[in-house]
């Protein structure tokens, strides 16, 4: 008979973090793998859907589920999800069933599971409402669903889905996967060393959850791991943390793969690099220039992306790194530290927006007189040497006017961030650590820095790049995390060819060093494991410096390797893991 598989979760439908782009670069291989046997069940969250669900009419059997569904408050919407090469989806709007049953349900599952969820913050009375409904719905479509079904639950955000058929006696089989613990990143992020725990398998006293304020998401997570027919870790970073923190072995290893079949070749690449290199050119010119002179034709681009998570993506070593570089090179060499990190703003910085302005006006008359030279040159063979060089002379001195009027009144530095902050700059973490690092934007600083604190999106305000466009562009980029359960932006950034750097502390690092050894290039493994603070700063400074005086070609071999190596990291290789995990999990419950 064949499998028909039934894959929860929150970021289903719904792009709020790495998740989503774990369900859609596979759903092509799950589309090939199930055809219309599967069905993605996420969160309706109106916005998103707008922009990437298309409702359709539902075929029978989800119809005949719905119709015998005896939940009030829950609104369904069937149809395909064009994120994700269409598959098919549900979403489930839950609020007003949370609003009526919350409190039901946490009391169900404190007498079930022992989830302490009294104090539980108001972020988590939405996803457990939501999977919980989702559970009820997955019972009925048990009844209907002709085939082997099987139910993939990601993260402790769905785990009330499985909670629920466990808890009603649902004979269906579960596979549990989780792409972190919640306590584990909670340590992280308060800048604990959840490493440490792990490493010396210290135990997770009773009060911790409750001292870092995840205890209901805590308990939600471990019970929906020790109660899933199979419960997988998404590497082996992750796997060994869950026996930790949770008390439970993971029975697989299921590592995400990226959808290689759809990356652009490198020759595409390298189109859209020169592209995005002529988009961070004019805002580069128009950051610096009214302050003082900047060669971009030269710069080496470092940056560093992700979540606003200070210590758990290392973004404390990046900047740390960046202040020994600053000291160590010499005239003539400059860096761009890109730190592309979304957090609340209010809009442009005035006097940014007055430059930016200011230098489009500039190059539009530039511009202007190029072509006029040009046109006078190329439509006058004979022209006189002196009419020559009188309309050169003109088009240098309407350059050096038009800069002299560009640097009008400027006598402070460039800004670190071109937006104004939602809160006070003296509270952020990045702003007060570029500062404690003397990086400041000053003409006699080698590494310039900018702090972008907004979504990279085509249209906004400034930089007008993509995700994609600002990794093909960078020279390296650098993904330092402390705590990093797997690791897809370093390898997303060596898809793109940029020369990604990544940290043995990360499930992406520690696959690398396991499985290739020392066979790999284009990715840096940074060492932090047993070591101190200082000594991989120092590293990762001294890593930096190499990059940033390497020869082109030496550069251009590793961007090439780099994207080697991310390309053998297919769904094609590691979708065989979750599809064993399917089967181990029919097999268990078939006994």
């Amino acid at each position: 008979m064949e499998k028909f598989l039934i894959e929860v979760s929150f970021e289903a439908g719904n792009k709020v973090g790495g998740i989503w782009t774990v369900l859609t670069s596979k759903s092509s291989y799950m589309k090939k793998e199930f055809g219309d046997n599967y069905l993605a069940i996420g969160f309706y969250n109106q916005s998103q859907a707008a922009m990437e669900f298309t409702e359709t009419a539902p075929p029978q059997f989800i119809k005949d589920a719905i119709a015998n569904l005896k939940l009030e408050g829950v609104k369904i919407y069937f149809g395909k999800w064009s994120s994700a090469n269409d598959v098919n989806i549900l979403l489930i709007d839950s609020k007003e069933f949370e609003n009526k049953h919350i409190n039901e349900i946490k009391t169900n599952f404190w007498n079930a599971f022992n989830i302490d969820s009294l104090n539980s913050p108001g972020d988590y009375n939405e996803p457990l409402a939501w999977s919980y409904s989702v559970g009820a719905i997955i019972e009925e479509l048990s009844k209907t669903i002709n085939k082997k079904l099987v139910v993939q639950v990601h993260e402790w955000l769905s785990a009330g889905s499985l909670l629920y058929l466990k808890y009603k006696k649902v004979n269906v089989p579960t596979v549990f996967t989780i792409h972190a613990t919640v306590l584990g990143r909670a340590i992280s992020y308060s800048g604990g060393n959840t490493n440490e725990y792990v490493m010396q398998n210290k135990d997770i006293t009773q009060d911790m959850p409750y001292k870092y304020g995840v205890a209901a998401k805590h308990f939600t997570e471990k019970a929906g791991a020790g109660n899933a027919t199979i419960f997988t870790a998404v590497s082996s970073v992750v796997a060994k943390e869950a026996r930790v923190i949770l008390g439970k072995e993971p029975d697989l290893v299921t590592i995400n793969g990226i959808d290689t079949d759809n990356l652009p070749d490198t020759n595409s690449i390298e189109t859209l690099r020169e592209n995005a290199r002529k988009k961070i050119t004019n805002f580069l010119n128009a950051y610096f220039l009214p302050f003082y002179d900047i060669n971009t034709n030269k710069l080496r681009i470092f940056v560093t992306s992700g979540r606003y998570e200070f210590y758990d993506k290392g973004y404390d070593i990046f900047i740390d790194a960046l202040g020994k570089l600053d000291k160590m090179l010499t005239d003539g060499d400059s860096i761009i530290a890109l730190i592309a990190v979304p957090t609340g703003t209010v809009g442009v910085r005035n006097d940014v927006a007055a430059n930016y302005l200011t230098y489009i006006g500039i190059k539009s008359a530039l511009d202007e007189d190029l072509k006029n030279f040009d046109k006078l040159v190329s439509e006058s063979p004979d022209l006189e040497e002196t009419t020559a060089n009188m309309a050169y002379s003109k088009m240098i001195n309407d350059s050096r006017k038009l800069i002299q009027q560009l640097r009008k009144n400027k006598i402070t530095n460039p800004p670190l961030t071109p937006f104004m902050l939602s809160y006070p700059e003296n509270n952020d973490a990045i702003l007060n650590k570029l500062h404690e690092n003397g990086l400041e934007n000053t003409e006699k600083n080698h590494v310039k820095v900018i702090f972008y604190p907004k979504y990279l999106v085509v249209g906004d305000e400034l930089l007008n790049l993509t995700y994609y466009e600002m990794l093909a562009l960078s020279t390296a980029g650098f993904f330092i995390s402390k705590y990093e359960p797997f690791g897809y932006t370093p390898l997303e950034a060596a898809a793109y060819m940029s020369i990604s750097f990544t940290s043995d502390l990360s499930g992406f690092g520690q696959y690398l060093l396991n499985d290739y050894k020392n066979n790999y290039k284009g990715v840096f493994v940074e060492k932090m494991l047993g070591k101190k603070r200082d000594e991989y700063i120092a590293q990762t400074a001294k890593d930096m410096m190499k990059i940033a005086l390497m020869g082109e070609d030496e550069l251009l071999k590793l961007k090439i390797s780099a994207n080697q190596l991310a390309n053998q990291f297919g769904w094609d290789k590691f979708l065989p893991f979750y599809i064993k995990a399917y089967d181990e999990a029919l097999k268990r419950t078939s006994l």
